[in-house]
């Protein structure tokens, strides 16, 4: 972890009212070489938070206002790309339970030491570059099933669930024929050769059904 706090890829934006305590430790991120941004409260940070490049929020749990938790609910919300690590004087172990249960990836208590916030940052970098790459894989996966129809797509949904052709046909009230020739299209449409192959590809793509299935 040491290399990665002293190579930061990053930004860090600093979110705590204690203005003395904010600027101490921007100073001291960025003699470490990082882009430092600070924001005396949370409404502050999550109104501008949108146009700000994905990076490594550290945030006070306890303000005036919204409290970090209260922030970090909110970036969840919104589906955020930023990562946080909470700054707390304050927190409980059920507090720090919760946080890290939804997202958090750590607490650092103060008074805070220089060298536990860099390895956090560091850490938190790491989880955002593992994340943002699972995003994209993801995205790309989904990408290749656009140019499905909605009941291709119902038939490959039934090839996930291991359903046979009959068995697809009723789900859906078509011909044994009909699901049989969205099968041959849509293999066209992916690329493939097997059904194997169209499941491996549905299943990384996250491929859910339009509507209500009936269990057979």
């Amino acid at each position: 972890m040491t290399d990665a706090a002293a190579s930061p890829v990053d930004p860090v934006y600093l979110v705590d009212d204690d203005t003395a305590l904010r600027d101490e430790l921007a100073d001291a991120l960025a003699e470490a070489g990082y882009a430092v941004q600070g924001f005396a409260s949370g409404e502050a940070f999550l109104a501008a938070q949108a146009d700000l490049p994905p990076g490594c929020v550290v945030l006070d749990l306890t303000m005036p206002g919204m409290n970090g938790m209260q922030v970090h609910t909110a970036l969840v919300d919104r589906n955020s790309r930023h990562v946080v690590v909470m700054l707390t004087g304050t927190g409980s172990i059920a507090t720090a339970v919760a946080a890290l249960r939804t997202g958090v990836v750590d607490f650092v208590e103060k008074p805070v030491q220089l060298d536990t916030l860099k390895e956090c940052i560091a850490i938190a970098q790491v989880r955002r570059m593992t994340v943002a790459a699972s995003r994209e894989k993801l995205a790309a996966a989904r990408e290749r099933f656009a140019p499905l129809t909605p009941r291709e797509l119902e038939v490959v949904y039934g090839m996930m669930m291991g359903q046979s052709a009959n068995m697809t046909a009723r789900r859906l009230d078509l011909s044994f024929r009909t699901v049989e020739s969205y099968r041959a299209n849509l293999m066209v449409k992916l690329g493939v050769r097997t059904l194997a192959e169209v499941v491996r590809m549905a299943i990384e793509a996250e491929i859910k059904p339009s509507g209500p299935i009936v269990d057979e």
